[in-house]
């Protein structure tokens, strides 16, 4: 019975070990995915800015407006008039 319960032990530490080499490995991993995440947000906040600035100079430079850029206007408000607007329209 000893023999067998030295096995059972040395199978059990063995699992052990493969399940704290799999958690190290997804955290490990997770890391590497909140940077990557992190960097994907700030791409999109940077573009937002620029979308949103673009078109509200775009809107500011039309002095008087004619049809066309009435009917130009309304999407580019709905889409791109605030930065949080922007990102949710980038993303």
């Amino acid at each position: 019975t000893r023999i067998i319960r030295g096995i059972r032990m040395t199978w059990i530490v063995r699992f052990v070990r493969s399940l704290r080499t799999l958690v190290h490995q997804i955290v490990s991993t997770a890391r590497s995915l909140i940077w990557a995440l992190l960097l994907l947000v700030m791409i999109i906040y940077l573009f937002a800015i620029l979308f949103t600035q673009g078109v509200l100079d775009f809107q500011s430079s039309k002095e008087e407006e004619t049809t066309d850029v009435v009917e130009l206007s309304a999407p580019l408000r709905h889409y791109w008039s605030t930065v949080p607007r922007s990102m949710f329209t980038l993303f």
